[in-house]
């Protein structure tokens, strides 16, 4: 992984939620096989992984590749339809799981005092419902939602409300992020950036980023000054089908 030079003094940590804190990124890409499936099409996880994930603008691209495919006539309302049934399906306390190295991360960094808060592009009802059912939300200064914005990421505005929340400039946090539409977006509210890509994106470049880093582990030696633990637990899910393996 690339990592830059070491990340300077900061006054607070800006977290995403989806992928980055949470693995709900997976049953997402499950649930959009799922639909491809139906459809009698072969799906594309690299088109996915470079256009969809992290991007909520990205599924009329993926629907329209579904077309080309499958060689259907469903508009996108339809295809989206369907697509909520299999995330119902997916987006579940069973498939939905915590990024391994989260709580050590949380933990190290209220230790050290420092003001956490979440920047998501989802809205505030999913962010609560996760943040409650991890026991996460009493870790969060802050948390600004899609819904507290009117342009979501790769737009700056979740990260500078975030910032602006804490009383803190955007160029003194550090943001964490999963996605390149994450990156971008705290790279263009001025935060120090770390990326800590999932299976589904560590192939791809992340140029925003200032730090990528494997896990959270690794970000929490970054973040803390203190080695990461000897023995990591496995990944919560194994290989991607149609992506290099991690």
């Amino acid at each position: 992984m690339r990592r830059a030079v070491p990340v300077p003094s900061f006054d607070a940590v800006v977290f995403d939620l989806d992928g980055t804190l949470i693995d709900s990124v997976r049953p997402d890409f499950l649930a959009c096989t799922a639909l491809f499936e139906e459809c009698g099409a072969a799906f594309v996880p690299r088109f996915w992984a470079e256009h969809v994930c992290g991007n909520a603008e990205g599924y009329p691209a993926l629907f329209a590749a579904l077309r080309e495919r499958a060689g259907t006539d469903h508009t996108d309302a339809e295809l989206y339809d369907r697509l909520r049934v299999h995330w119902e399906r997916f987006f579940t306390p069973g498939h939905v799981v915590l990024m391994p190295g989260a709580l050590a991360l949380l933990d190290g960094l209220r230790a050290a005092g420092t003001p956490l808060a979440v920047a998501s592009s989802s809205g505030r009802e999913w962010v609560e419902r996760w943040l409650g059912h991890f026991g996460l939300a009493d870790r969060f200064a802050v948390v600004v939602s899609g819904d507290d914005v009117t342009r979501r990421k790769p737009d700056p505005m979740a990260y500078l409300r975030a910032a602006a929340r804490l009383g803190v400039p955007a160029r003194r946090c550090v943001a964490v992020e999963d996605s390149r539409t994450g990156t971008a977006a705290a790279r263009a509210a001025g935060c120090t950036v770390v990326a800590v890509p999932t299976a589904l994106t560590r192939h791809l470049p992340h140029p925003c980023a200032d730090h990528v880093v494997t896990d959270l582990f690794e970000a929490r030696s970054l973040l803390t000054a203190q080695e990461p633990a000897g023995v990591r637990p496995p990944a919560a899910h194994g290989p991607v089908p149609g992506l290099p393996a991690p």
